[in-house]
C-alpha cells in the first residue's frame, strides 16, 4: 500500500483513539485504587499501582497528542515519590490529580500553552499542604529539580520545600527541555552527573533557547569544585554543593536570583 498523507492522518488518529481508550481505563482504575485506599488504607501495592499508571501516562501522553495528560501524570509521579506517608490530605491531593487527568481526557480539544501552565502549576504540591502559614511563608515559586537519583531528589526536595518553594522532581534531562519550554519554572537546579546530558550541557541548552534563556539555573555537584569542569557554565549560573553545604549554597542562590 502506498503511504500517503491521508494514510498517515488515519494512522495517527487511530493511535490517538487507542491511547485515549487506554488512558480512560487507567483513569478508572486510579479512581478504583483511591476508593480502596479510602476503605482499607494505603497499602504498598495500591500506591505502587498508582505510580505505575502515572508513569505510563507520563511516557505515552506526549507521543499521542495529549501533552497535558503527560505533564499532569509527571506531577503526580513526582508527588508520590516525594511523599513521606499517606494522609487524608494526600488522598484529596491525589484525587485532584486524577480528576485533572479525567477532565483533560474528556475535552474535545487540548488546552493552549498558557492554559497548560495554569492547570499544571495549579496542581497540589507538598509544600502547600505540609506547612501552615505560621510555619513558613508559602511562595508561588516553582523549582525544577533534575537528578537521576531518586533518593537525592527526595532529600533535596524536602530542604527546598522547607523554605516555602514548590518543587517538581524530574529524572530525565532530555525530558526537562520540553517541560521547561511548556511550564516555565522559576528556577532549574540540575545534577552535573547524568546519563546522556550532563548538568552543564543542560543549562547551556536552556540558555540557548529564547523561551528559556532567562530562567535562572544552577548546577549541583557532590564533588569538590573543579574550575575546569564548570568552565563552560553560562555566566551567572552558580554551582551548588550537595550534602551539608546545600542549605547555605541554596540560600545564596535564592538571594542572587531574587526568589525570596
Amino acid at each position: 500500500m502506498k503511504v500517503t498523507g491521508a494514510n498517515i492522518d488515519e494512522l495517527t488518529q487511530k493511535a490517538e483513539l487507542e491511547f485515549h481508550d487506554e488512558a480512560t481505563t487507567r483513569f478508572a482504575d486510579m479512581n478504583r485504587l483511591l476508593d480502596q485506599i479510602a476503605e482499607s488504607g494505603a497499602e504498598d501495592t495500591y500506591v505502587s499501582a498508582l505510580l505505575g499508571h502515572a508513569h505510563n501516562l507520563r511516557i505515552t501522553g506526549n507521543s499521542f497528542g495529549f501533552p497535558i495528560v503527560s505533564l499532569i501524570a509527571q506531577r503526580l509521579e513526582s508527588y508520590l515519590n516525594d511523599m513521606s506517608q499517606w494522609s487524608d490530605k494526600t488522598q484529596r491531593d491525589v484525587q485532584e490529580f486524577t480528576d485533572a487527568i479525567g477532565e483533560m481526557l474528556e475535552r474535545k480539544s487540548q488546552p493552549d500553552e498558557d492554559e497548560i501552565v495554569r492547570v499544571v502549576r495549579g496542581l497540589p504540591s507538598h509544600v502547600s499542604r505540609t506547612f501552615s502559614p505560621g510555619d513558613v511563608e508559602i511562595r508561588n515559586v516553582e523549582i525544577l529539580l533534575v537528578t537521576p537519583a531518586r533518593s537525592i531528589a527526595k532529600i533535596l526536595s524536602k530542604q527546598i520545600m522547607a523554605c516555602g518553594f514548590r518543587v517538581n522532581s524530574v529524572h530525565d534531562p532530555i525530558e526537562v527541555l520540553t517541560m521547561a519550554l511548556r511550564l516555565r519554572p522559576d528556577m532549574v537546579i540540575t545534577s552535573q552527573v547524568m546519563k546522556g546530558l550532563n548538568g552543564v550541557d543542560l543549562i547551556r541548552a536552556l540558555k540557548a533557547m529564547e523561551v528559556t534563556e532567562k530562567i535562572p539555573c544552577a548546577v549541583l555537584t557532590s564533588q569538590e569544585l573543579d574550575a575546569a569542569a564548570f568552565s563552560r557554565l553560562p555566566q551567572g549560573s552558580p554551582v551548588l554543593r550537595s550534602g551539608g553545604n546545600f542549605a547555605d549554597d541554596f540560600a545564596k542562590v535564592v538571594t542572587q536570583f531574587g526568589l525570596g
